[in-house]
């Protein structure tokens, strides 16, 4: 399953193929070529969806080719902004006196160039591979398919700083190809793997690569990450506070996982690795007024305590007591209600305030996975990209080149 990186729209076929198969992919089936070999499909949900976008070539020259046939429909310049549309059933691209329609179109570099994007002509953002529509919501949305090497050297910088010590980087890029390969296919009804932004990763483009971070994906090419026989989906939070938290805990909806069960993240001295992140300690206060506009059912509140923890610290459920009910929450569940800005994290004390109460926590994110600050301040301690994988992910085990 070999995918040229470059060679028009004979990939197409191949590609189509990836994004079926890998939902499930188990590391007993695994393809044996290099990662980089293989596109996936980026939906450029923030960074190209408009009912009008432009579309260029970063130099040489820009080809647009119906992916049906193969047939080259057209060719631009350098310098050139077309402007797409759809229409009567068609997408129509058009410079100046040239035009170009099809029921599906793809656009291509042909030569040295990146082909860009945007939803205005003066705002064009490179990306590397091929572009392709869809048409959703009345309006156009951006297909990237991209090498998954080239997908990860433009996310990485967006999820961790590029300035981390090069071990956090090369954990990140294990987690992050982890966390791409089992997440592949998600949004296969409008044609693509994954957005472009949370939920899935955020991906930036050609504008977005650093070198740390591409050194970073080409140390660890085709690592994952495997659990009971298939690529876990290793998620990651920016600071956990000093423990990691349980998935079940962490995320509303998901099922208990033993790589992922939460776990201590400090030194032999009992310092959390994470607590030279500038936002590891934060708090808040709660307005009666606030809480009673979010919680109309309860009436006119009480009480605000946390009724329940996990081992390691973490709020499992939270109890709102009013004069007409009392409400009993996950954790999860307030975070998301007051804002995952304002509670920065489940491991936070409730302390009454007059009129009010006061949330005093630390870390940030939903906790679960690899603590992002914490990689950096066990790879500054002199752990190796493998030590942290280990350590945050428990019970996991760490392969190259997908199972080879």
């Amino acid at each position: 399953m070999c995918i040229e990186p470059t060679g028009g729209m004979r990939v197409l076929a191949v590609a189509l193929w990836v994004g079926v198969y890998w939902m499930g992919l188990g590391a007993s089936d695994a393809p044996t070529r290099r990662d980089s070999d293989w596109l996936i499909r980026v939906g450029l949900e923030q960074g190209a969806f408009a009912p009008v976008l432009y579309v260029g070539v970063s130099a040489d020259s820009l080809r647009w080719v119906d992916p049906r046939t193969g047939q080259t429909l057209g060719v631009g310049a350098a310098g050139q902004v077309w402007e797409l549309r759809r229409k009567n059933g068609r997408f129509v691209a058009r410079y100046g006196q040239m035009t170009v329609a099809a029921q599906r179109l793809v656009a291509e570099p042909a030569g040295a160039g990146f082909v860009q994007v945007g939803a205005s002509p003066n705002a064009l953002r490179p990306y590397r591979g091929h572009l392709e529509w869809v048409e959703r919501e009345g309006k156009l949305l951006t297909i990237n398919w991209v090498r998954l090497d080239d997908y990860l050297k433009a996310t990485l910088p967006r999820e961790m700083p590029p300035n981390f010590h090069i071990d956090a980087l090369k954990a990140q890029a294990v987690a992050a190809r982890s966390f791409t390969m089992r997440r592949l296919n998600r949004y296969r009804q409008w044609g693509y793997d994954l957005c472009d932004h949370a939920p899935c990763q955020v991906y930036g483009g050609v504008n977005a690569e650093h070198p740390n971070t591409n050194l970073a994906v080409e140390a660890t090419e085709g690592e994952v990450l495997i659990h009971g026989g298939r690529i876990l989906e290793a998620v990651y939070t920016g600071n956990c506070g000093g423990h990691t938290a349980p998935i079940e805990v962490a995320m509303t909806g998901t099922q208990p996982l033993a790589p992922m069960r939460g776990v201590p993240d400090t030194d032999a001295d009992g310092k959390p690795f994470c607590s030279l992140a500038p936002n590891f300690a934060w708090e808040l206060t709660l307005t009666r007024e606030d809480l009673e506009q979010r919680f109309p059912q309860a009436g006119r509140i009480r009480e605000v305590a946390v009724a329940q923890r996990t081992a390691g610290g973490h709020v499992q459920q939270v109890r709102l007591r009013g004069d007409r009910a009392t409400l009993t929450l996950t954790g999860a569940e307030f975070r998301t209600a007051i804002g995952v800005g304002r509670i920065r994290s489940l491991m936070f004390e409730v302390q009454p305030q007059q009129d009010g109460w006061r949330i005093a926590g630390r870390g940030s994110g939903h906790g679960a996975g690899m603590c992002q600050w914490g990689a950096q301040g066990r790879a500054l301690a002199g752990q190796t990209y493998r030590q942290i994988l280990g350590a945050y992910y428990p019970d996991a085990t760490l392969v190259g080149a997908f199972g080879q």
